[in-house]
């Protein structure tokens, strides 16, 4: 029997409302939306759920309150496939919560944002034995002190380190050199290793530990550098509905190619495919696609 995939992802998961309108609001008016939907969010989670779409197993290690937006994000990731048994929970705490106000077509939306006020996760309150084992662990750049340790643990272990940043925050320094592969927003890209051309950025992070690094410039598509191979990766063209959540499906359409020890070009071009088709849909898992409709496009 064969073995099955498994990968631990450790971060932030959170619950999204999302409203399109034909136009933003003025001041004092009401505005009809044109479209609502309400979903769960979070970088590393909604990666862990494309990973689980695409047939691996995926264990979420986070923690949120014990109110209903909790309860919604714990639920309707597990809806996706992926086991939330290392999620903790905080009695009388409010959950992370995004407003998200998207106009229609193509423009950028307005996020309205509050992380709740959940305790920071400590390792002590998860059981980081699970990444004993696995495949792959994705971190996302929060909650610094349990995901050292959960970094610390997986190198130990032998499991190979992916960290999803998108920007500079306390702590990164040491997790960039713990961790074996960087997937980066231009933005963290930019501010940590400002350099004139993307290749002198890659090759500067790619200094601070990962092996190999990965830039996404949105419309531009992306970029990465391992070793001495530069990949150059275009955008695909589909017909955009919202382009919330495509960087985290980006994320998990690129982990599973690692775990299929796939060549930098087409572990890119498949999570480019992943994420260009989640952007027919509104909202970071409202058009997850399947590993199927993913490859068909490559």
């Amino acid at each position: 029997m064969t073995e099955r995939v498994r990968v631990v992802g450790v971060g932030e998961a959170a619950l999204d409302h999302l409203g399109v309108v034909d136009r933003y609001p003025e001041q004092g008016t009401r505005q009809n939306v044109v479209a609502l939907s309400i979903q769960g969010s979070g970088s590393v989670s909604t990666a862990l759920a494309v990973l689980a779409q695409f047939g691996l197993d995926a264990d979420f290690i986070g923690k949120v309150g014990d109110d209903a937006f909790g309860r919604f994000i714990r639920d309707s990731l597990k809806a996706t496939g992926v086991n939330v048994k290392g999620m903790a929970v905080q009695a009388d705490r409010m959950s992370p919560y995004n407003f998200i106000i998207a106009p229609e077509g193509r423009g950028r939306p307005t996020i309205l944002h509050t992380a709740g006020d959940v305790a920071a996760l400590s390792p002590n309150e998860v059981d980081l034995s699970i990444i004993d084992g696995a495949n792959l662990l994705v971190l996302d750049g929060y909650q610094v002190d349990v995901q050292v340790a959960a970094a610390e643990r997986a190198n130990a272990a032998k499991v190979p380190v992916v960290l999803y940043a998108t920007q500079v925050s306390e702590g990164m320094g040491e997790l960039l050199a713990l961790s074996n592969v960087l997937v980066a927003s231009e933005r963290f890209a930019a501010e940590l290793a400002p350099r004139g051309e993307s290749e002198d950025s890659l090759l500067e992070l790619s200094k601070m530990g990962p092996e190999t690094v990965v830039v996404t410039i949105g419309e531009e598509g992306s970029v990465g550098l391992q070793g001495q191979k530069l990949v150059r990766q275009p955008p695909l063209h589909v017909n955009v509905t919202d382009t919330i959540g495509a960087g985290n499906v980006f994320l998990g359409g690129f982990c599973y190619g690692l775990t299929q020890d796939w060549s930098l070009e087409r572990s890119m071009l498949v999570a480019t495919a992943a994420a260009g088709l989640s952007c027919k849909s509104l909202g970071a898992r409202g058009g997850i696609p399947s590993l199927e409709e993913a490859l068909a496009l490559t």
